[in-house]
């Protein structure tokens, strides 16, 4: 049985050591200055969701600083799983590992667009090619002696793909729990070229987590401070393999790490689409688990995971695109009134208890069917606005509202007569806006 209270309390050691040993040893300053660097590219990303909130609304709906620290909560929930994972399937951090050849490949996919920066897609390539490479090899037995080839060739596929699946299913975790929190809304034209309203879930994730490292060790020589496992551990059985007399030695150590989501929920509300995404992710995850182990077991096997990695990724991504656009906006205007797509937080609608899903049908009296007709009684009562509204739970309620140099925080979903500003999702990468860039200068254009 694996001992779980044991490896739990390793575990917060180690983060804790971590984090504040290098007040006792100044070599492990190295720790916070990295996990530095990942708080503040997590900041940048909130920062940058907060300029665009405050470009389309006037406000931002959401403080940087805040959802950092909210960020970083879940973060070290998220690092603990993570690090349980890695520790129960016995996954080292080695050479083996190929992440040397994946993060090239990840970097070289984003500049075609920007959702292939993702390990499914990266290993998924790299594992292609070695799996290719081992092939080739039988036909010339010279690729072999080349070290960039012979290095490609030694990756531990069954470890990358697994290493994979169990940041996927991190991942489906944090978003299963926090997906939702700071949805931006927007206005964003659908595949059909129709504009509607939904909402943009971006979320990052700092992830304090504790690799494995395996060394050889002499096999008489006492190892103190470790936690026996039992005979069926390490799931994944390593590629090194000790010679008589030595034995391999498990260490635990602190990396950082970081996860990012990013979605849209226009015929969902947010918290059902990150629940649905997170579902979803987790199947996909566990079957890409049980993949790997079952290639490491059986090698002959190993092109299972090395293509379900990618292709069962993007398999995710397509059919939940098709799934949102399929199905009507959850958020449309009424034959009679006018819905909100949002109210700004802290704003005097917000404070009065407006905000998504609500109709409001009059203003002082006047009925209003339109963004326009809204804009307009609000134009013509530049004081006090006393609105009649309807809850999304049909509730009718009417609020006095003092408007403060006319912005009262309302944000109405759009309809069949605006010609507002909107977003359109292009998801192109820096060579695919080149690449277009170059074929309308030759034609002209």
């Amino acid at each position: 049985m694996l001992p779980l209270a044991d490896l739990v309390k390793l575990i917060f050691r180690v983060l804790g050591q971590a984090f504040f040993g290098w007040v006792q040893y100044p070599g492990l300053l190295y720790y916070p200055f990295m996990l530095a660097i990942v708080l503040s590219i997590v900041f940048r990303q909130f920062r940058r969701q907060a300029k665009l909130e405050e470009h389309l609304y006037g406000a931002p709906f959401s403080q940087p600083w805040r959802q950092l620290l909210i960020s970083m909560g879940f973060g070290l929930a998220g690092g603990i799983l993570a690090s349980f994972l890695m520790v129960f399937l016995g996954l080292p951090l080695s050479e083996e590992l190929g992440l040397i050849f994946v993060w090239p490949v990840v970097l070289v996919l984003m500049l075609i667009n920007p959702r292939f920066m993702c390990f499914a897609y990266g290993g998924g390539v790299v594992g292609v090619v070695s799996l290719l490479l081992r092939g080739l090899n039988l036909l010339f037995p010279g690729l072999g002696s080349i070290g960039f080839f012979a290095s490609l060739m030694a990756v531990d596929l069954p470890a990358l793909m697994a290493l994979v699946g169990a940041l996927h299913l991190t991942e489906s975790f944090l978003i299963y729990i926090s997906g939702h929190i700071n949805a931006s809304p927007v206005i964003l034209q659908n595949p059909r070229g129709k504009v509607v309203g939904g909402f943009m879930l971006q979320r990052f994730w700092p992830l304090p987590i504790t690799a494995l490292l395996v060394e050889l060790v002499s096999a008489a020589e006492p190892i103190g401070g470790g936690v026996p496992m039992p005979a069926w551990w390490p799931l994944l059985q390593p590629r090194l393999q000790p010679n008589p007399g030595l034995m391999l030695s498990y260490v635990l150590f602190p990396i950082v790490a970081a996860l990012g989501y990013s979605d849209i929920a226009v015929s969902t509300t947010p918290r059902e689409k990150s629940r649905i995404s997170a579902g979803r992710l987790a199947v996909y995850s566990i079957g890409l688990l049980l993949l790997s182990l079952l290639s490491g077991r059986l090698p002959f096997l190993q092109i299972l995971p090395v293509i379900f990695a990618p292709l069962g990724h993007e398999y995710l991504i397509q059919a939940g695109n098709r799934r949102e656009w399929s199905s009507p906006p959850r958020l449309s205007q009424p034959q009679r009134g006018v819905k909100l797509l949002a109210a700004l937080p802290g704003s005097p609608a917000a404070l009065q208890g407006l905000g998504s899903g609500w109709t409001l049908l009059r203003v002082n009296g006047v009925e209003i069917n339109s963004r326009r007709e809204l804009a307009g009684a609000l134009n013509v009562f530049p004081g006090l606005a006393e609105i009649e509204a309807v809850s999304p739970e049909g509730v009718t309620k009417t609020v006095r509202i003092h408007q403060s140099q006319g912005k009262l925080g309302l944000i109405p979903v759009p309809d069949a007569s605006d010609g507002g500003p909107y977003l359109k999702m292009a998801g192109q990468g820096f060579l695919q806006r080149l690449w277009d860039k170059l074929k309308k200068k030759q034609s002209g254009a």
